[in-house]
């Protein structure tokens, strides 16, 4: 216990104490000036941001509009995020200096974990393996001319949908329709994504693995704080995320 104790407060100590240096180190003051934004206390702001869902940030980033204006600053786990509301702004940034604002950060973490060392197209660097997967997905799938091609899928999506109402109307409850619209979207998806149909049960499979990753993000979320922090006070959790991403490739890699 005595040994547990003396390493805990050792590693406090040592975060604080990185955290002050940061706060005044002369190199942080020759960074660029960033948008104002609410101000944060350093290790304890970081901690409190990573504890917030999506949800729970969008409606906190709107009421700070209100007192920062159309930019404002957020420090969201050790990196600063900046947040454009004016739409002028936004156009500034992405299409008059578009090659300024072209690429992506390096993901955090669990991100790069996710996306498989940012192999994505919503996580890739821009540069030769961005334009590879861009083109693919443009030209297979969201181009008017396969539009067409996609028409037997459409059908079998739509059939399943069908039969899904009509099962659960048989039994005399309430028919959740939503449900039913969402899945048959989603096994449409699942066959563009594969290009061939899979069993019902290897959907639900896929749907299941999928949704516990997506409800998870909140939870493994502070994971981002400095990692070899949390890879030791929060042990249990890093397994448990591993396992998560560990169940998805043995679900969706066989697939592939």
């Amino acid at each position: 216990m005595e040994a547990w104790f003396f390493i805990l407060l050792t590693i406090s100590i040592s975060l604080i104490l990185k955290a002050i240096f940061n706060l005044f180190s002369p190199y942080k003051k020759l960074t660029h000036t960033l948008p104002p934004g609410p101000s944060t206390f350093p290790v304890i702001g970081n901690i409190i941001w990573l504890t917030k869902s999506f949800f729970q940030i969008e409606p906190i980033i709107r009421n700070l509009r209100e007192k920062h204006g159309s930019m404002i600053t957020l420090y969201i786990g050790s990196r600063p995020s900046i947040f454009v509301f004016d739409r002028s702004l936004a156009y500034q940034a992405l299409v008059q200096n578009g090659a300024l604002f072209s690429d992506r950060p390096k993901a955090l973490p669990t991100g790069k974990i996710v996306t498989s060392n940012q192999h994505n197209i919503s996580s890739a660097p821009y540069g030769p393996n961005w334009r590879v997967l861009r083109r693919n997905l443009t030209s297979e799938i969201l181009h008017p001319s396969r539009i067409r091609s996609y028409c037997h899928a459409r059908k079998w999506a739509l059939d399943i949908l069908f039969d899904g109402l009509q099962s659960k109307a048989k039994t005399g409850e309430p028919v959740q329709v939503l449900t039913h619209f969402q899945y048959a979207m989603f096994c449409l998806l699942v066959l563009m994504c594969f290009g061939d149909k899979i069993s019902q049960e290897q959907i639900k499979e896929i749907e299941d693995v999928l949704r516990r990753g997506l409800l998870s993000i909140g939870r493994f979320n502070i994971l981002n704080f400095w990692p070899s922090v949390t890879k030791v006070l929060l042990r249990k959790r890093w397994q448990e995320f591993l396992q998560q991403r560990k169940d998805e490739e043995a679900v969706l890699i066989p697939l592939i």
